[in-house]
């Protein structure tokens, strides 16, 4: 796919199809690793989803994956303030999953290496670590600097595994990805090049057959 000219070809059902498949692997992807602490897969499969289909398809699957996980969260209750610094982190994620699938000057996304997409793993999960523990500082009255400390264990367990899944898993996701929905989106846009081309060539021999 080519990304933006791609995504606008997808047809409305198929990109609903597409955002319900993405958001169901986000959820399996979070609770898949539920039993270790900030262990998850789900980060990786929003940033998957931005980078190959774009950051509104990305969007909408953060925000159904993050109401289900949220309203049934082996974890604990429901709290909006915490359920909100999540989601500001995912949307960070995401932003970050967009910019690095979006074309270059020649027309072809840039293949980030495996340390590179390491590295930002890293970073997005220390980002998405610091908003969440501003979140848990603001609803339960702990200063912000006593919520990242005692945070701490738990944040290098995240950020760690978040590099190493990062470096590991998003080739092969991108990779199965676009194997999988190759008919639903390359395909797509191939027959509608083609329709174009035979409207306009219809067009064209109704315009001779009227001259004539």
């Amino acid at each position: 796919m080519e990304t933006e000219k791609s995504q606008r070809k997808i047809s409305d059902s198929r990109w609903i199809s597409i955002t319900a498949i993405m958001t169901a692997l986000a959820l399996v992807g979070n609770y898949a690793l539920v039993a270790i602490p900030n262990l998850e897969l789900g980060s990786t499969v929003l940033f998957v989803t931005a980078y190959i289909f774009g950051a509104a398809m990305a969007i909408w699957s953060t925000l159904i994956m993050s109401v289900l996980f949220g309203i049934i969260n082996p974890w604990g209750a429901f709290i909006p303030q915490i359920w909100i610094s999540q989601v500001i982190g995912w949307f960070y994620i995401v932003a970050i999953g967009s910019i690095m699938g979006r074309q270059g000057k020649s027309g072809k996304r840039l293949q980030p290496k495996g340390w590179e997409l390491a590295v930002t793993g890293a970073f997005v999960t220390f980002i998405f670590e610091q908003i969440t523990n501003l979140g848990y500082s603001v609803t339960f009255a702990v200063p912000f600097i006593i919520a990242v400390t005692a945070a701490i264990p738990f944040s290098v367990i995240h950020i760690v595994s978040n590099a190493v899944i990062f470096a590991q898993v998003v080739p092969m996701m991108d990779t199965a990805l676009r194997k999988q929905f190759k008919d639903l989106i390359w395909n797509a846009e191939s027959s509608i090049k083609v329709e174009t081309l035979e409207y306009v060539q219809f067009d064209m021999e109704g315009r001779v057959h009227q001259a004539l």
